[in-house]
């Protein structure tokens, strides 16, 4: 059925060129976006797609209009990548461990306590090995418009104050379904357990887990401040946006509006970072109203803890070759 889906969304996409007769010129080119993802329509990275598609359309002179898919509309987001890939008229934000399936390299950038700061963000995009990924990604049909869309910073959601990782012993916390994070959660000294986000309202009831790591606005979206009463805040890992779409789709722009593309992109990403720092802040505030604990943590224990990880997935190297380059951006 998801395939059919796909097929249907398909060729519904590949419709949206069409040429444009402007007064006094000769016929313009006009081009259909289609910008999708998972979140709800009040989550923040779809407020930022919506906020792209105001500002390209102003930009472009209506040359590019976009129509924002939020909620999984048009499938899950593995299936939306492989549509842009594929030349249908779709922008997707992904995140760098999906895509790392085309450069395993990119993930590097959802690996804990790589970054110290929110200033990373814009300056990690303008060091050369991102630059060399860039160029990388074009071989696999994949236009990566921006990377520094901030999605948060995920903590220890509990019902146990933690200050080091011995105080994790034995607790079982939900992760996501990637090697790279569960090695992490039990280098802190959890016990790692991947499972959809779905399952962990249910999970932690039935006593399958004892909490989760999560960011602020998904633990308030989701209820999780209901059953889970300590936010532990360890910002273990960053979320980072990785907005993408298909080589054929950017191809045919013409240069200015590839131009306007990347830039708008870039810039939103730049501006929303304060704004989900801003989101994160209200989100504790309206849950501690409900009785949870917003617990900061010292987090250097924990950057230890987690070193040894960089050694196993051979990622010593590049991560002390980011920092030189990032050192090195003004």
């Amino acid at each position: 059925m998801r395939k059919v889906l796909s097929l249907v969304v398909a060729i519904c996409m590949v419709c949206g060129f069409t040429a444009v007769p402007v007064s006094g010129a000769a016929p313009a080119a006009k081009f259909e976006l289609s910008m999708a993802n998972t979140q709800p329509a009040t989550d923040i990275e779809t407020m930022a797609m919506y906020e792209c598609a105001k500002v390209i359309e102003e930009k472009t002179n209506g040359g590019i209009v976009s129509t924002v898919y939020p909620n999984s509309e048009l499938g899950d987001t593995d299936d939306l990548v492989e549509q842009a890939a594929q030349g249908m008229n779709v922008m997707v934000p992904t995140d760098p461990l999906r895509l790392a399936d085309y450069i395993p390299d990119f993930a590097i950038l959802m690996m804990p306590y790589l970054f110290t700061d929110m200033s990373a963000l814009d300056k990690y995009i303008q060091t050369p090995s991102y630059k060399a990924w860039e160029e990388e990604f074009l071989k696999h049909d994949i236009k990566v418009l921006a990377s520094n869309w901030y999605g948060g910073a995920r903590h220890f959601v509990l019902n146990k104050v933690i200050d080091t990782p011995a105080d994790l012993r034995g607790i079982k916390v939900r992760t996501m379904k990637t090697p790279i994070t569960a090695a992490a959660i039990n280098a802190m000294g959890a016990v790692a357990t991947p499972m959809s986000q779905s399952e962990i309202y249910m999970a932690v009831e039935q006593k399958a887990i004892d909490g989760t790591e999560n960011q602020d606005t998904s633990t308030y979206a989701n209820r999780f401040y209901e059953i889970l009463k300590v936010i532990n805040k360890t910002g273990h890992f960053t979320l980072i946006g990785v907005c993408v779409v298909g080589t054929p789709f950017f191809n045919s722009l013409p240069s200015d509006y590839q131009k306007i593309m990347v830039d708008t992109f870039v810039k939103v990403g730049t501006d929303y970072q304060d704004i989900g720092l801003v989101e994160e802040a209200r989100c504790e505030k309206e849950m501690e109203k409900l009785g949870v604990t917003i617990h900061n943590v010292n987090t250097a224990p924990f950057i230890e803890a987690t070193l040894p990880i960089y050694k196993e997935f051979n990622f010593e190297e590049l991560r002390a070759r980011l920092m030189d380059e990032m050192a090195q951006v003004k």
